[in-house]
């Protein structure tokens, strides 16, 4: 009955339209259209379940429940997705089909953790990972592994979240890209839940590996982003000198690349550490990028950060209504795109430059505001910050009672919080306020701030409670004890002058490094222009000659032809001038097997991966032109399978005989090239996506039912295309590479076509 009415609801136009089709036809139908009509491709996929159920195919019902959860989950239904995708695991529990169950129940599991169902998410994921372990498909071992981690670093299990990720690590054994992507994914996540943990060191330790993973596959973007979190890390461990190169390398890389959000953050980045070695204006100037970045965009959290961190600058440079200005910035942004803390940190600055500009109500104003932020958000360790802060402002309107309260009430939250440095300074402020009126409290005060600043090794506010007692005890009369408090001040003084010495170094050495990163980053760059001018003479050059040999050409017929009509009073000429042709003819054969040599692969006799880039690379400035362009990725299954079988003669057999398979079936219609090993790129200029995939589904089928060497393979393959709007070549062959992946993971011997869902769910 149910069947019926879900039937009843599909338009009647529709079902007429595909009364006549199949339900695997409905399905296929339902997939090419994804990318274009997400409406009708709904609509279709519908249809096409609603007959799998009525002609009881099981199967088909599964891909159709799968489907039309991706469909969902792209759109935003996730309650609908959640219910399409466990429906497709259960059916495909039923088929027996463990390797889909096993990829949908992942899914599912990302999905309960966008639902913010996490217990339910690490709940799945361990539910189906023996199934996972059973089939013995490491890469989906260590996905769900990682899907746990992520479940518990977002529960804030930091401790569990990392034993799920070192165990994953341990199933990422494999040397293809996929599998090393994986693994420096896995390295950042390690270190970034140890960044929670505040171990500072482990930290850095995983992003260096994670760092040094995306390098084995010239993973250029997170090379450039994990420089960033890497100089951060560093930054932190006040290793300025290392932090600053691993930002400027970075800031190289990203010269390479077009990714202007990881630039914008890794200018952040820098303007701190040229702020923290007292280099303001280049500080100033990456910041402002970073800056004029987030503005370009209309990014509210990135102007609002940026904003706050210049007018945190202009206040250490003492330009307080440049500062103020950055700081109204922040506070004027739409307040519900805005993370509140952000908002609470321009507030409490602008409290603090107000109240030196002796404007106490406004300071008053602004401190209550972020109290108040504080106060909803359960931060109390900040509230603790802008209450002492209120605790100032009545200080210097000469209200002592309500400063005395502010910093009592201030002292109570830095200890609910265990903040001992926020403990220290709350004291510090209230005895201040007793020194004078009521010493020996105040003498309490300050020796309980003693001990705290001594505990966590804050010279500057043991400082200050060795001046404040010294006064207290003066003022009691306490001389010998004062004269006491005087001799510890003197000693921590040169201390601190000692160290504040051994800093001033480091950060001049920090300048030095910065100065001369900075002229080798100079230096590079006009390697790169003159490269650019080497470059273009050279192909002047070899226009020149190209031109030369041409006139040559011209020359040399004009001879032969001089030297017929001559006759036989110019014999010995004609004979000079046929020799001198032949031996131009036969330079000429030479110098087209010698091109034939530079981009032809020699097994197979396909172009080689240097003349598809090529291809490629020229076809692209003309795609304007162009309405339709696809591109195919095949790729022999369990080909390391056969080598190991057969050996690798018959291995290199079967590898020609599968490239001329794909030569004669895009005869006449594009370009068949060697990727590399087993892996082959055919070019489909002016071909839609679904004529390049008949094209590639008679590739499939002619591989399937063909012999080589009396061995039998399959081909999986991976479609794209220019109407998907890569921004590069390279770009268009990776969605390619991720419709192959998709149709290896459902099974081998299969075409896929890329479409968005396929890429994220190979970077999760």
């Amino acid at each position: 009955m149910s069947i019926l009415i879900f039937f009843l609801c599909v338009p009647l136009s529709s079902q007429s339209q595909n009364v006549e089709n199949s339900p695997q036809e409905l399905l296929e139908q339902a997939r090419s259209i994804r990318q274009n009509d997400l409406e009708k491709s709904v609509a279709i996929a519908k249809q096409a379940l609603v007959s799998a159920e009525i002609s009881q195919e099981p199967l088909i019902v599964a891909q159709c429940h799968e489907l039309l959860g991706d469909i969902f989950w792209e759109k935003g239904n996730k309650s609908a997705a959640l219910y399409h995708l466990t429906q497709a695991e259960s059916q495909y529990a039923t088929q027996g089909q463990k390797e889909r169950q096993v990829i949908v129940a992942a899914e599912i599991s990302d999905l309960l953790a966008d639902l913010k169902r996490l217990d339910d998410s690490i709940s799945h994921s361990k539910n189906i990972l023996p199934l996972a372990l059973e089939i013995g498909e490491q890469f989906m071992i260590a996905r769900l592994l990682t899907s746990v981690g992520d479940g518990y670093y977002k529960k804030k299990s930091y401790e569990l979240a990392i034993k799920q990720y070192e165990q994953a690590k341990t199933y990422l054994l494999d040397k293809d890209k996929r599998t090393i992507r994986a693994l420096a994914q896995t390295y950042k996540r390690i270190a970034q839940t140890y960044k929670r943990l505040k171990n500072r060191e482990l930290t850095a330790q995983y992003y260096r590996q994670s760092l040094d993973t995306y390098t084995i596959i010239e993973d250029k973007r997170n090379m450039a982003r994990t420089l960033n979190t890497l100089s951060e890390a560093q930054r932190h461990l006040g290793n300025l000198v290392l932090a600053l190169d691993y930002s400027l390398q970075g800031l190289k890389m990203h010269d390479l690349i077009d990714d202007p959000l990881g630039r914008a953050k890794l200018n952040a980045n820098i303007s701190i550490i040229y702020r923290q070695i007292g280099r303001h204006e280049l500080s100033l100037k990456h910041i402002l990028e970073a800056h004029e970045y987030y503005s370009s965009v209309n990014d509210i959290l990135g102007i609002a950060k940026s904003s706050n961190q210049i007018g945190l600058l202009y206040t250490r440079l003492k330009k307080f209504e440049q500062a103020r200005f950055f700081f109204e910035k922040t506070i004027d942004l739409p307040n519900d795109k805005l993370d509140s803390d952000t908002l609470a940190i321009a507030l409490r600055e602008m409290a603090v430059i107000y109240l030196s500009q002796v404007n106490y109500d406004k300071a008053m104003s602004s401190a209550k505001r972020a109290k108040s932020i504080y106060q909803q958000n359960g931060n109390q360790n900040k509230e603790s910050l802008a209450t002492r802060i209120l605790g100032n402002i009545y200080r210097e309107m000469d209200n002592i009672e309500e400063a005395r309260n502010s910093y009592r009430d201030a002292l109570a939250l830095a200890v609910k919080v265990n903040n001992e440095n926020y403990q220290s300074k709350a004291l510090i402020s209230l005895s201040e306020t007793l020194v004078g009126n009521d010493d020996e409290e105040a003498i309490i005060l300050l020796n309980q701030s003693l001990t705290l600043s001594e505990k966590i090794n804050d010279k500057s506010q043991m400082l200050y409670s060795y001046r404040a007692l010294r006064m207290a005890e003066k003022n009691l009369g306490n001389h010998f004890q004062a004269l006491k408090y005087a001799e510890q001040e003197l000693r921590l003084l040169a201390i601190i002058e000692k160290e504040k010495d051994e800093l001033e170094l480091i950060n001049a050495k920090a300048v030095l490094h910065s100065h001369k990163i900075e002229a080798e980053l100079e230096i590079l760059r006009e390697e790169n222009k003159i490269d650019k001018y080497r470059l273009a003479k050279q192909n002047a050059e070899i226009a020149i000659a190209n031109q030369n040999r041409k006139i040559s050409d011209l020359e040399l017929t004009k001879n032969r032809y001089a030297a017929i009509t001559l006759g036989l009073l110019l014999f010995m000429s004609l004979v000079i001038a046929v020799l001198i042709y032949r031996r131009f003819i036969a330079s000429k054969k030479l110098n087209e097997k010698l091109d034939a040599l530079a981009t032809k692969d020699p097994l197979t006799d396909c172009y080689n991966r240097r003349a598809l880039f090529d291809s490629l690379d020229e076809d692209f400035k003309d795609l304007t032109e162009q309405d339709n362009y696809c591109v195919v990725l095949a790729d022999i299954d369990h080909f390391k399978a056969v080598n190991d079988k057969y050996g690798h003669g018959i291995g290199d057999a079967v590898i020609c005989g599968v490239a001329k398979v794909l030569q004669k079936c895009v005869k006449g219609k594009g370009e068949v090239a060697r990727y590399g090993g087993e892996e082959f790129c055919i070019l489909l200029p002016g071909m839609t996506i679904n004529q390049a995939k008949e094209v590639a589904e008679k590739m499939r089928q002619r591989i399937e039912n063909s012999t080589f060497k009396k061995v039998n393979v399959t081909s999986s393959f991976g479609i794209s295309s220019i109407n998907f709007n890569p921004k590069t070549p390279k770009g268009l062959i990776n969605q390619a590479d991720f419709a192959l992946y998709k149709s290896k993971s459902m099974g081998r011997n299969k075409v896929t076509v890329w479409d968005k869902s396929l890429q994220n769910e190979n970077t999760n």
